[in-house]
């Protein structure tokens, strides 16, 4: 096979899709693919074969595998139209496609619907992506795939350390609790991580014990922020990790459970399928569709949430952990069996 480029924001920043572009970069290498990164984002240190987007990146022709949302829907009209330009093949991994504002515009929806038309093929990590694409854009393209994001940790995740900032109390507590949100970010005027969803939950569980870090990428929206700040001030349970430079595996595997609050997702979460992997418990809002063996509770309902996670506490006082569930492994074989055939 000719070589194969993904290009997606590598980390840092950490974030599912720039994880996945991780583990599946690896992945495709361990199988004999000749694959190299291409970062809208930046360089993961430790990991080999990943360079930053440079006007090199044109001369080429061998295929690229581009990594998407919503909110990158001007890289996808430049990248589209540079490809149809150079005729080269790409193919598109949507790991989210909600709506925006700016898709009211006809020219926006015009010139989308032709980016991803032109693709050699389409990725949805999940049924409600590809639905999502043809109902706000009307593409129908004939070789279109669900393949789900969740792809086994990286060699790279497991090998890397904990943060030296962690505070005492984490590493001493009975019961540590970990949940992450990317972006403090507003879908439909709410906290789409739902983190105060979770600080609301921990305010009626008054267990001493127990230790909370709630890991924050990018502020979006600094009001939400302050919020998540005040809510979190007066509870000294709660350890607030801001700007890790590392990848979150070291974590999960460190925590007892896992907490993936979300009002919505673009697919399964894989802070979830992290957790089960390494055999946490794990429990999430029952926004999306949810891996087998996470423990759900009812969307943006903090008093849902915290029966959860007492559950849960009580679960690991008795020693009782969850079993591990290795992620789906046929992922990155189904992708290198799309790539050779859109290169036929």
């Amino acid at each position: 096979m000719d070589k194969v480029r993904i290009l997606g924001p590598f980390p840092p920043p950490f974030g599912g899709v720039a994880l996945h572009c991780v583990r599946l970069l690896e992945g495709l290498r361990s199988r004999g693919v000749d694959a190299r990164g291409i970062s809208l984002g930046g360089i993961p240190d430790g990991v080999e074969h990943v360079t930053k987007l440079s006007t090199s990146f044109a001369l080429s022709r061998s295929l690229v595998h581009y990594h998407t949302d919503e909110g990158n829907h001007r890289w996808m009209r430049l990248f589209s139209r540079l490809w149809r330009l150079t005729r080269t093949p790409y193919v598109v991994t949507v790991h989210s496609f909600r709506d925006r504002p700016e898709f009211a515009d006809a020219r926006v929806q015009r010139e989308l619907a032709a980016a991803y038309t032109h693709a050699a093929a389409v990725i949805g990590i999940s049924n409600d992506v590809v639905r999502d694409l043809e109902q706000r854009l009307g593409v129908y393209h004939k070789r279109t795939r669900i393949i789900p994001s969740a792809l086994p940790l990286s060699s790279w995740e497991l090998a890397s350390s904990l943060p030296a900032s962690r505070p005492s109390h984490w590493d001493r507590a009975s019961v540590r609790i970990l949940a992450n949100a990317g972006r403090v970010v507003r879908y439909n005027g709410e906290d789409l991580y739902g983190i105060d969803v979770l600080l609301n939950a921990l305010r009626e569980i008054p267990d001493p014990d127990i230790a909370v870090c709630v890991s924050i990428g990018d502020v979006v929206d600094a009001e939400l922020w302050s919020a998540i700040q005040t809510l979190a001030a007066h509870d000294q349970r709660i350890w607030i990790l801001r700007d890790h430079t590392g990848p979150l595996a070291p974590l999960v595997r460190d925590a007892h459970v896992v907490v993936r609050p979300t009002r919505t997702e673009g697919g399964a979460s894989l802070t979830v399928q992290e957790a089960l992997e390494l055999g946490r418990w794990a429990v999430a809002s029952d926004a999306v569709q949810r891996p087998e063996g996470t423990r759900l509770f009812s969307n943006a309902n903090s008093s849902a949430l915290s029966s959860v996670l007492r559950q849960c506490i009580d679960d690991v006082r008795r020693g009782s952990m969850s079993p591990a569930m290795p992620a789906p492994s046929d992922a990155v074989q189904r992708i290198i069996n799309l790539y050779e055939r859109v290169l036929v």
